[in-house]
């Protein structure tokens, strides 16, 4: 169908298994598309690919965005986000932060219709990293019209969702764990840190360890990831991840058949925590 949708907008494509190449040696990406296919029925399919191949060619064809905005107006537009590391090809070419393993902070330009990622000599342009980081934080602070809601698992845990329309609700991780003391009055414990998780662009989870319920909160929320990066656009990170006090540890690995394991060492607990020398870990795993 997307070959087809191609042919119809003048384009000839070969297609691969994730993603078709033109004649021009530009690629198009099938997650994204894919993802919207999903959520609607197989009548609307069509419809879908055309409009999202028409902003991309858009995108393509247009100016250059930098070139088009004034200094201030760059500012109002500029945000910190949260990308999935191995979907960015020539990263060394963009400024970026590690947030966690696996997942980058970059700077996005919002444009009406998409968003254009600063590589470096955008970013001299407008200030360098540590200024456009700066104001792309505030205005990640500024951000309204999301939901927050809390999610109970069995066992007696529960952990915190913010669920937002905009492409930028993820990267509100960067904001932890104040953002949570706004949203919910909760602080985290000084020894045991929290869980966290941004399955998409759209999605930002969070528990607090308080105690035993971290068990329960960790399985349901390893599931709830799974689930929220193998069906939405703009997927993130499938990982849940455990701030140790100084970084984020990633907590669950993928292997190859799908499933993905739980890895809690004991040197990943907190020094105060820790009763053992030697490297152990607790897995279970879950589609």
């Amino acid at each position: 169908m997307a070959r087809e949708v191609f042919a119809e907008l003048g384009y000839e494509v070969h297609i691969h298994s994730d993603h078709a190449t033109d004649a021009a040696g530009r690629a198009y990406g099938f997650w994204n598309v894919a993802a919207s296919c999903h959520n609607g029925t197989k009548s609307q399919w069509r419809d879908i690919i055309r409009l999202h191949l028409q902003r991309v060619l858009a995108s393509f064809e247009a100016a250059d965005p930098f070139d088009e905005f004034t200094p201030d107006e760059v500012s109002r537009r500029t945000y910190a986000r949260l990308y999935d590391e191995a979907s960015i090809p020539n990263l060394d070419h963009y400024p970026h932060s590690q947030f966690a393993p696996g997942v980058v902070e970059m700077l996005a330009l919002d444009l009406p219709d998409t968003v254009a990622v600063f590589n470096r000599d955008h970013a001299t342009m407008f200030g360098g990293w540590e200024a456009l980081r700066a104001q792309g934080i505030a205005n990640l602070r500024a951000l309204n019209d999301e939901q927050i809601h809390t999610v109970p698992t069995q066992g007696d845990g529960s952990f915190t969702a913010l669920l937002g329309d905009s492409v930028y609700t993820a990267g509100k991780a960067i904001l932890l764990p104040g953002l949570a003391a706004e949203l919910t009055g909760q602080y985290p414990s000084k020894n045991l840190g929290w869980l966290m998780s941004v399955p998409n662009r759209h999605q930002l989870v969070w528990h607090f360890i308080e105690g035993e319920s971290v068990i329960a909160a960790l399985d349901g929320m390893v599931r709830f990831t799974a689930l929220g990066y193998s069906d939405a656009p703009g997927p993130v990170s499938p990982h849940v991840y455990w701030w140790n006090g100084t970084a984020y540890e990633q907590l669950t690995q993928l292997a190859e058949d799908g499933n993905l394991s739980i890895h809690v060492s004991l040197n990943s607990r907190p020094p105060s925590k820790r009763r053992c020398p030697q490297r152990t870990a607790r897995e279970f795993s879950t589609r």
